[in-house]
């Protein structure tokens, strides 16, 4: 069997914030005297972390801002050095954790692909082999011989990439570096990628971009707090991350007249929490009215968001043709859909009840119940919505 070329056993890393801290000199030098003492707060940012990568592979990390993928990728490059645990690298490791690491802007482009690769361990004869290929790579001909500053930060980010992937890396560890370029560009790093991994290298990949990650990806570790969650497939993995994503956001925030009162919302799967479905279920949902004194021809709505905030339906019983003619006392409304139309993601659904001119709001709960559509079978994945087309192959006209 083959030995994995990326070994992470254990590796736990905590930094220390401080306090009250002095922009300046002076004030540090007051505070000193007047015995002002800064105080630190541990922040763990990565807790017995294991994972392996093996010659060949592509593994993604997902997780949200601040659960310790970065951190985990300076780590394996050796910017960091672990408190506890141990990391091994088999093979030459080449970095690109952020815009630019390691170019001197006062350097030109030529200048710092041999600085580069110098640091790499190549040899300046082994660098003039591959120097055209990596500028032309970069598109940055007619500007390689100028100071990086008076490059753009686009320019800069295609050489440092051009740089870290035309080196023969046996490990390559990327951290968002191709949100940066534009579409074009974009694929063109995928596709090289994708060439590296196939030539044996091992790949760390870390993106926002989830459906790049999971099309590229073989496996995908998801972080949070610093803790390894769960590893897998990358469509189940994304799949998770993206629930906990809607539990993040489900919240109580209510305002209106107060002539009707929303007392509880339910869904066909569970009360006011995570319900999780999967694209073509059906799904009920319920919701509990409470009315002091009759109230004629209110009108019941329901908003389904994406995680990200997007509104992907606002179905209400008035546009439905479903009127309610009074509410009083302790009264149910339901919503029924015969199948889900929704792509794996997070879902945040919020309730009101408006007068029937949709002017007067009597109550409005937001966020009142998460939704977590899960993998499906299927590989759509664009949008938010299937249509639940179907292809055909026919001979064309005058065949």
């Amino acid at each position: 069997m083959t030995a994995p070329a990326v070994v992470v056993e254990h590796v736990g890393k905590t930094f220390r914030l401080a306090h009250a801290v002095p922009a300046d000199l002076k004030g540090r030098m007051l505070g000193l005297l007047g015995g002002t003492r800064v105080s630190y707060e541990p922040l763990v940012a990565l807790d017995d972390v294991s994972l392996q990568v093996q010659p060949g592979e592509m593994v993604g990390l997902v997780g949200a801002n601040g659960s310790g993928k970065s951190t985990l990728l300076q780590v394996i490059a050796g910017i960091y050095t672990p408190d506890s645990g141990r990391v091994e690298i088999r093979g030459r490791l080449s970095a690109l954790l952020e815009l630019g690491a390691g170019f001197s802007r006062d350097l030109t482009g030529r200048d710092n692909v041999f600085l580069n690769g110098a640091l790499l361990g190549f040899s300046r004869d082994e660098l003039r082999r591959r120097f055209d290929e990596i500028v032309a790579f970069a598109e940055v001909e007619r500007f390689i011989d100028m100071p990086l500053s008076a490059w753009s930060s686009g320019m800069q980010m295609r050489l440092a990439f051009a740089t870290a992937v035309h080196l023969d890396p046996e490990v390559l560890v990327l951290d968002e570096i191709l949100a940066v370029g534009d579409d074009a560009f974009q694929r063109k790093c995928l596709r090289r990628v994708r060439e590296i991994r196939a030539a044996g290298a091992a790949v760390l990949f870390v993106s926002h971009d989830l459906v790049s990650l999971e099309h590229v990806c073989d496996r995908a570790v998801l972080l949070q707090g610093g803790r390894v969650v769960t590893e897998g497939p990358p469509a189940s993995v994304i799949s998770t991350y993206r629930a906990m994503g809607a539990v993040s956001r489900t919240g109580e925030r209510r305002w209106g007249s107060g002539h009707v009162r929303i007392t509880g919302v339910t869904t066909s799967r569970g009360a006011i929490t995570t319900s999780t479905f999967r694209t073509g279920d059906p799904l009920t949902i319920a919701i509990e009215l409470e009315t002091p004194a009759p109230v004629e021809q209110p009108v019941v709505g329901v908003a389904v968001r994406h995680q990200d905030g997007m509104l992907v339906s606002g179905p209400n019983s008035k546009m439905a043709r479903a009127p309610i003619a009074v509410l009083h006392g302790r009264q149910r409304v339901t919503l029924d859909i015969p199948a889900l139309t929704l792509l794996p993601g997070g879902y945040v659904i919020a309730v009101s009840v408006y007068d029937a001119t949709l002017v007067t709001a009597f109550d409005h709960w937001e966020g009142c119940a998460t939704l977590a559509v899960l993998e499906d079978g299927t590989d759509e994945r664009f949008g938010v919505v299937t249509l639940g087309a179907t292809w055909t192959i026919s001979p064309g006209a005058g065949a």
